[in-house]
């Protein structure tokens, strides 16, 4: 359940902080007070991508953050990506900058935009008037299916035996070339597999070749270099050497090392100096005996890393890019020579592959036909509910040989909204509210199996009026009963029923205008509910009638 929800510099809401309860609660206000500010905001909590228009002019950045009561499925994805969750509370705080960053965080954690649809898709389901739309393209009809189905761990196997059919397919397909692509294909990758291994390449090989290269081109330096060190620590005849006078002092104090443990240690301390400075001359002298300009030999280095260049210039980066690239030209020259028996070999794998998927198909359309059977049944009853009593709603599936990307089926949804009428595409709906009630219809289905606590519907009564409007206001607070409902709405009836009530205000001080978010009272909800039915000013009589549907809504529940 949505407890609280705190918006901060989003578009027109300077600073907005409300308390949400359980059952049903009506969100109303003037046309452009910021009712779709609200939504956007809550959206921005569920992983929409960010939006720098969104940030209040003078901003730097926005801030949403909501807090709920946990899911079973939202602890299960809390668990699995490491997010503590104290007192099973989920708070979701959602930042964008003016700049266009954007920063999600769960509990404190920050994660990425994907985890937080996971987490948020698990907790709070938001119906728009974009999802009327989804109604009218029977593409999207499948995922409806699917979603009442519990058909995702089934589409998801489908799937991965769809990914290996395409890729043999695909394999198959740069096999059978005609020959001149053929042979033209195996000579070019016969002269890349040949140059690469002629320059029988080493990993590594680069940097040292680079590192010799500094000691062959300053071979005279360093030579001086060393020399002269090694004079001043160790080889000087004519002038006392670093070692010299350090074994001149070792020795002095060797003959009252044993007078004083201080005298001991400074005899110590420096006869392991006079040894590693013996150690470190002779390597100095060793390195300088081994540095000889070799004018042939730098050349070979040049060389040898301009070979080197032009290789990863072509294959890659790296030397090790270039190995890789050797190993799969092997691999491809090797398969288009043995192409006829490694197309028919593919060809076979193609035949076992091609029928687990048929079957895995199969298996799933016997879910959606199973689940379809129930469904429609369901939205029908449910349709009747909503004052269309006469409805007839079928969920058409259309198997066939073709593979999709959610199985083997087109699924459409067909429905007769009055006696005698034919079965027929919802497209061809002509009412709004018709369309906004067999919508509900279907939400009301799946919010018994989604797992979600919270739904949120922003103008679900959109075309809608009368005996029609009070069904739907009777079905929200059906609803109401065992989820939490938060509508934006226009209709006095869905206002009346309603648990709660909070009232969109667009107030402005002169300078920048600033939207607030209000729970009403009683008299609140008077003044406001006489406001929706007079649709302006408030009449005495306006008064009295919401003072009516108050005291009968309240009387039914």
């Amino acid at each position: 359940m949505l407890n609280h929800l705190s918006i901060k510099n989003v578009a027109v809401i300077d600073k907005l902080d409300v308390d949400f309860h359980e059952g049903v609660s009506v969100l109303t206000g003037e046309t452009g007070a910021g009712k779709s500010i609200i939504i956007d905001s809550i959206n921005m909590i569920l992983g929409d991508r960010a939006n720098k228009e969104l940030v209040r002019y003078g901003a730097d950045k926005a801030v949403v953050q909501a807090v709920f009561d946990a899911t079973a499925d939202a602890l299960d994805i809390l668990a699995e990506n490491d997010i503590d969750a104290d007192d099973e509370q989920i708070i979701i705080t959602r930042q964008i900058t003016r700049d266009g960053k954007s920063v999600a965080r769960v509990n404190g954690m920050a994660v990425t935009l994907n985890i937080l649809r996971d987490i948020s898709d698990s907790l709070i389901n938001i119906h728009g008037q974009h999802d009327n739309q989804a109604l009218l393209t029977p593409v999207k009809h499948t995922a409806f299916l699917d979603a009442y189905a519990d058909n995702q761990e089934y589409i998801n196997d489908y799937r991965e035996i769809l990914r290996k059919k395409r890729e043999i397919e695909k394999r198959i397909a740069s096999l059978e070339m005609d020959e001149q692509e053929k042979m033209q294909r195996i000579d070019l990758l016969e002269y890349q597999v040949n140059e690469i291994k002629k320059a029988s390449l080493e990993k590594g090989e680069e940097d040292d070749l680079k590192e010799q290269r500094e000691i062959y081109a300053n071979a005279e330096l360093i030579t001086n270099c060393t020399r002269e060190a090694y004079q001043n620590i160790y080889g000087g005849e004519e002038e006392q050497s670093a070692y010299d006078g350090i074994s001149i002092a070792v020795n002095a104090l060797s003959e009252i090392s044993g007078l004083n443990p201080q005298i001991k240690a400074m005899y110590e301390t420096l006869s392991g100096i006079m040894y590693q400075i013996e150690d470190t001359a002779h390597e100095i002298k060793e390195f300088s005996d081994s540095v000889e300009f070799d004018e042939q030999t730098l050349n070979d280095i040049e060389e040898r890393l301009d070979l080197i260049s032009r290789l990863k210039r072509k294959y890659g980066g790296s030397i090790e890019n270039i190995l890789d690239y050797l190993k799969k030209a092997e691999s491809d020259l090797n398969d288009i020579k043995l192409s006829d028996e490694k197309t028919n070999e593919l060809k076979e794998q193609l035949k076992s592959i091609t029928d687990e998927l048929t079957k895995k198909g199969n298996a799933l359309s016997k879910r959606r036909r199973e689940a379809a059977s129930v469904l429609q049944k369901g939205i029908e009853e449910a349709l009747r509910e909503l004052n269309m009593e006469k409805a007839k709603f079928h969920v058409q599936i259309e198997s066939g040989n073709d593979f999709y990307e959610n199985g083997m089926d087109k699924v459409e949804f067909l429905i007769s909204a009055n006696p005698g009428e034919p079965l027929k595409p919802l497209v061809k709906i002509a009412s709004g509210g018709e369309l906004s009630r067999v919508m509900l219809a279907i939400k009301s289905i799946l919010a018994d199996t989604d797992g979600v606590d919270t739904l949120i519907f922003d103008e679900i009564d959109t075309g809608v009026s009368g005996k029609a409007a009070m069904s739907i206001a009777k079905k929200l607070s059906g609803i109401g009963k065992s989820k939490q409902v938060i509508c934006i709405t226009h209709l006095p009836q869905l206002t009346a029923a309603a648990d709660n009530h909070y009232l969109i205000q667009k107030d402005t001080d002169g300078e920048m205008a600033s939207t607030s978010l209000t729970e009403l009272d009683d008299s609140g909800r008077e003044q406001e509910l006489a406001r929706i039915i007079d649709g302006g000013e408030i009449s005495e009589l306006a008064i009295n009638h919401a003072k009516e549907m108050l005291k009968n809504a309240h009387s039914e529940k």
